[in-house]
């Protein structure tokens, strides 16, 4: 999935802002940058694929029938980056996440 990050980023960039599959492409693009990361070790993909996760999130209302695997894509990787660097908020905000998918 991570030789797919190109193909994803030109799918996100053609798709107009507020079009019914911008938050596919941004969760598309997240999870291929994050495969990456796990085959190469790079953090600004895990870092990028962070912000998309950010940013499909905020496209789902309450309600919205993606929201749960947005909260659980970025709880995943908010906690792979706490793994990284060890920074406490990362690890909190993760476990905050999952109870909130866990919720719905």
């Amino acid at each position: 999935m991570g030789d797919n990050v190109e193909q994803w980023r030109a799918e996100l960039q053609s798709c107009p802002s507020g079009h019914s599959d911008q938050s596919l492409y941004l969760n598309k693009l997240a999870l291929s940058l994050y495969s990456r990361f796990e085959q190469r070790g790079v953090l600004s993909d895990l870092d990028e694929a962070i912000d998309l996760d950010q940013a499909a999130l905020a496209l789902h209302p309450p309600g919205h029938s993606n929201q749960s695997d947005s909260l659980k894509n970025l709880a995943i990787h908010l906690y792979a980056r706490f793994e990284q660097r060890g920074v406490l908020s990362d690890l909190d905000e993760a476990i905050d996440l999952d109870r909130a998918a866990l919720a719905l």
